[in-house]
């Protein structure tokens, strides 16, 4: 065989297919589903053609997210007595939760992109996202200005009618209308270099907070928001995105010795919110979360943070 002269770049080699190599070769779904079982795994009650469905069904590095739990990485193995049962539960715990934890953002964002567009424009007028002295951090301001830019081409190519209309009419869109075109994450992020005080505190105020919490809370929501949209997992996630809490939260997750860095974090953050937001709602949002849980005996609380006192430790008056 010839020798090939011909440089590869490292770890980017590829064969006469162009098909690139990687270390480990990509299993097939039957062979998927027999490593989960040299594993340990427990597939007792499912035919292999159910078990090849579900592997075919959900990608095999998604699926290893939720069986951390029953897995022990020092052995190697599943624990003794995990079966697919466990996984498949555990799944349909967190697409619901996903569902319920999102249904809960969503009336807080509305909420937070109307109180920062009104004040904005009462306070400071329509355009005043343009303006560069209302905030502290240049290079934030220009990546939020890019942002916008491209919302607005975007709205216009989509024809959007809060856009089209406006930029058509004035050549200019209104901060009540921008508000609807940005992302969630682009409002917090603007919301958060603001340097005006007046128009941060007038924000707060709406959520009965001050501008510090208001700008942690609302960042941390967004993460968990997107987490939720993309479909990613909630149940045994480590929360990268940290949110400061009241004194008296630190010390209930000092005195119940609770983890932090888990769901419960953002269960908590929106306890604060709706109680002055909407108790109410809060109230049938915590009975849906009750049922889910009823609903998945065998799925564990602790690896989301929760205390056994859950529903107490989350209740609001009114």
């Amino acid at each position: 065989m010839a020798h090939d002269s011909t440089p590869h770049a490292p770890g980017n080699g590829a064969n006469q297919a162009g098909s690139f190599l990687f270390p480990k070769p990509p299993l097939t779904i039957a062979e998927q589903r027999e490593h989960l079982r040299e594993r340990g795994l427990g597939l007792e009650g499912f035919p292999d053609e159910g078990v090849d469905f579900f592997l075919a069904s959900n990608n095999y590095y998604r699926i290893s997210g939720y069986w951390l739990t029953f897995f022990d990485r020092d052995a190697g193995r599943f624990v003794e007595g995990a079966t697919l049962d466990d996984i498949v539960h555990v799944m349909a715990f967190d697409d619901e939760l996903r569902f319920l934890v999102f249904r809960m953002i969503e009336p807080l964002e509305i909420r937070f992109r109307t109180s920062f567009a009104y004040h904005m424009a009462h306070i400071h007028g329509a355009v005043a996202y343009r303006d560069m002295r209302l905030f502290d951090l240049e290079d934030a301001f220009e990546r939020s200005q890019s942002e916008i830019d491209r919302a607005i081409r975007i709205g216009m190519r989509g024809r959007v009618p809060c856009v089209t209309h406006n930029m058509e009419k004035y050549g200019q869109l209104p901060v009540w209308a921008l508000v609807e075109v940005l992302s969630f994450g682009t409002v917090s992020k603007m919301y958060g270099n603001l340097s005006d005080g007046e128009l941060r505190d007038a924000v707060a105020s709406d959520f009965r907070t001050t501008a510090t919490l208001l700008k942690s809370w609302m960042e941390h929501l967004v993460y968990i928001r997107n987490l939720c949209a993309h479909y990613d997992r909630l149940y045994n996630r480590v929360v990268t995105k940290r949110t400061q809490f009241l004194r008296e939260d630190i010390r209930l997750f000092d005195r119940l010795h609770l983890q932090r860095g888990r769901l419960f974090d953002t269960f908590i953050v929106l306890k604060r919110l709706y109680e002055h937001f909407d108790p109410v709602m809060w109230k049938m949002r915590m009975t849906a979360l009750r049922d889910l849980i009823d609903m998945y005996p065998e799925v564990r609380l602790l690896p989301l943070g929760f205390p056994e006192d859950w529903l107490n430790v989350l209740s609001v008056e009114g």
